[in-house]
């Protein structure tokens, strides 16, 4: 099944995506709004999340920019762990339309979610991408991000902000030859992030 691409290019897209979608709020002001769970991110654009710039000694945190987006989010979080632990993830519709397969679904579920030996998981991912063309270090950045990212089926703004930043270097750093033949592990991603992305902006 293939899912609804975002309207941009990836990187940008995902780019514009995240700042609509999380902001930066001073500590004193979330606490006021009684939201307990705004320490995650998108990337870097402000629809979903948003903020202020640390200075006075004032504390800023990460936060989706409503609860509906946050609730939207962590569902769609619980749905991709569902979805790669069976092998059913969605294919984006801008990349090939074939299945990814198994086993690369597993490895990520396994980064992601943080089941099983993450760091074996982690660092077949990273090995594929490096052995694609990739980097090694924008690699190694962007697999480190993606730990965790939607264990428990809770999405932590700030670090759903780090990924996108990563995965956009990645995108940015790569060639024309990378690009037009990603490997698996970098479709999955792909996916994995416009599930989410996606589920913000249709809450």
């Amino acid at each position: 099944m293939n899912i609804r691409h975002l309207p941009l290019p990836f990187a940008l897209g995902f780019v514009l995506a995240i700042s609509s979608v999380v902001s930066n709020t001073p500590k004193a002001q979330a606490q006021i709004n009684n939201q307990s769970d705004i320490t995650g991110t998108i990337i870097t654009t402000s629809d979903i999340v948003g903020g202020f710039a640390t200075g006075g000694g004032r504390r800023t945190i990460t936060a989706f920019r409503t609860p509906q987006i946050r609730n939207a989010v962590n569902r769609a979080a619980n749905s991709v762990n569902v979805q790669l632990a069976s092998g059913n993830l969605p294919v984006v519709a801008t990349v090939t339309p074939t299945a990814i397969p198994g086993p690369v679904q597993q490895s990520l579920q396994c980064v992601l979610a943080r089941t099983g030996n993450v760091d074996v998981c982690a660092r077949q991912v990273e090995i594929a991408l490096v052995n694609a063309g990739t980097s090694p270090t924008v690699s190694r950045n962007l697999v480190s991000s993606l730990r965790g990212l939607t264990a428990r089926g809770q999405v932590d703004p700030a670090k759903f902000r780090t990924v996108v930043a990563a995965y956009n270097a990645l995108i940015n750093t790569s060639s024309d030859e990378f690009l037009s033949t990603p490997p698996e592990e970098l479709r999955a991603i792909q996916s994995v992030l416009a599930v989410l992305l996606n589920a913000a902006y249709t809450r």
